[in-house]
């Protein structure tokens, strides 16, 4: 209790820390976004720091009863990311994001708790660097864009908006992290534009890798990546359109879909098969000056589920795939909300207590032949505070409970404190 005690401690000057450091910044500095008012070039970027603390073990498989009690604490850098962005011409942008996920790169030893009840320790990446953006964008008029490069995949709510300054919660939501990549990023072509209320993104990228897909995780594992070579033999299709006619409101629909077979590493051994993605996602945000209530729902289909999950049991170890049953059908939703004091206007400072509700599946619906594991059907509910210092800067606290399979496994919580930031640090 006592390492715990200190732990916190320490997370708590860390964040005090780095508040003090900024809090001077200017009140009006603008949030990241996609925005390009700017005249020549900017440089930002957004991350955070994170401390949990947890009261089950990180072993959910191995017993009958679910995760074992346990006391155990994490701290560190879940990612700090920096943008830079150039107009070679008011029409002609570069944009490029590079994520430093978990303090860098290198290598460390992880315990596999998942893969059909085989237990090993396999070698890892302990960090990532990862180019995350990286686009040119052809401004023909505001309502028509064409852009070319490494993007961002916008399906379901936090994809589309990602920084971590956007949801109320210490982590991003759960429900979308275990279903599908968060963040989502292919290498392809867009249109996208906004006329009048209405904003689109439509694009062409390389599609998924059918040997990642998952029990506990769906397709989320199947974004390319292990291999030097990104394919596309099969690509994939994204959609995005947003609406805000209704003050203070924005409606959102998503979708993707796209073969994942011919994207292997030997595509010979799934030549026969589709293994089509689709996915389709609704979200909704309303913002005013004093409430704040998101919420968003994803629905997936995968064909050949069965034949994948036969094909990638034989797949080599050698390989750091995880070779377990994906399902046919995953489900995952959630909503929050918060309610916004405000404590210094100009400053643009404020406290906002929330509250939030998920509920996700990857393994929703099982071909025939096969059988969920129903571990993997979770909901959780998560309690905390959000103290902005100003709209680009925050300290956050929150306290989840989780239910396996509606409570007939051992429930998790966890403790969480976050320091959370985003914006431009200059421009010209």
């Amino acid at each position: 209790m006592k390492q715990v005690l200190k732990s916190i401690a320490s997370s708590v000057s860390l964040v005090l820390l780095c508040c003090l450091l900024s809090y001077g910044q200017e009140k009006k500095e603008e949030q990241k976004s996609g925005e390009q008012n700017f005249s020549k070039y900017r440089f930002g970027g957004y991350g955070e720091i994170l401390f949990q603390n947890m009261d089950y073990g990180p072993d959910r498989y191995n017993y009958s009863n679910g995760a074992q009690p346990d006391n155990r604490s994490l701290i560190g850098l879940p990612r700090a990311v920096f943008s830079f962005d150039y107009k070679f011409r008011s029409d002609l942008i570069f944009s490029t994001e590079v994520e430093f996920e978990h303090g860098g790169t290198g290598s460390a030893l992880e315990l596999e708790y998942e893969e059909a009840g085989e237990y090993e320790m396999e070698m890892e990446k302990a960090g990532e660097v990862v180019l995350e953006q990286l686009h040119f964008t052809k401004v023909f008029t505001p309502a028509f864009q064409v852009r070319i490069g490494h993007m961002i995949v916008p399906v379901g709510q936090s994809n589309a908006r990602h920084e971590s300054i956007r949801y109320l919660g210490t982590s991003r939501p759960e429900s979308e992290t275990n279903i599908i990549p968060l963040t989502w990023h292919e290498t392809g072509i867009a249109l996208l534009g906004n006329y009048r209320k209405w904003s689109y993104q439509l694009m062409v990228v390389n599609g998924l890798d059918a040997n990642g897909f998952t029990s506990a995780y769906w397709v989320r594992e199947g974004k390319q990546g292990i291999f030097e070579d990104t394919k596309m033999t099969d690509p994939a299709f994204a959609l995005r359109i947003e609406n805000n006619n209704i003050r203070n409101l924005r409606l959102s629909l998503s979708g993707y879909s796209g073969k994942s077979t011919g994207n292997t590493a030997k595509p010979i051994n799934m030549e026969h098969l589709d293994g089509r993605v689709s996915i389709l996602s609704g979200d909704f945000e309303f913002n005013n000056k004093r409430i704040i209530a998101r919420g968003n729902v994803i629905y997936g289909y995968l064909s050949d589920s069965y034949e994948i999950s036969a094909i990638n049991k034989t797949i080599s170890k050698n390989i750091q795939y995880t070779r377990t049953p994906v399902a046919q059908n995953a489900l995952a939703y959630g909503a929050e909300v918060g309610y916004i004091f405000p404590l210094h206007r100009e400053q643009g400072s404020s406290i906002i207590p929330f509250a939030r509700y998920e509920y996700y599946n990857p393994m929703e619906q099982m071909a025939k032949g096969m059988h969920a594991d129903n571990r993997f059907r979770r909901d959780a509910f998560t309690f905390g505070l959000n103290y902005y210092l100003m709209p680009t800067l925050a300290v956050k606290a929150d306290y989840s409970h989780r239910r396996i399979d509606s409570g007939a496994y051992n429930n998790e919580n966890t403790f969480a404190l976050a320091l959370v930031y985003t914006g431009w640090f200059f421009q010209k």
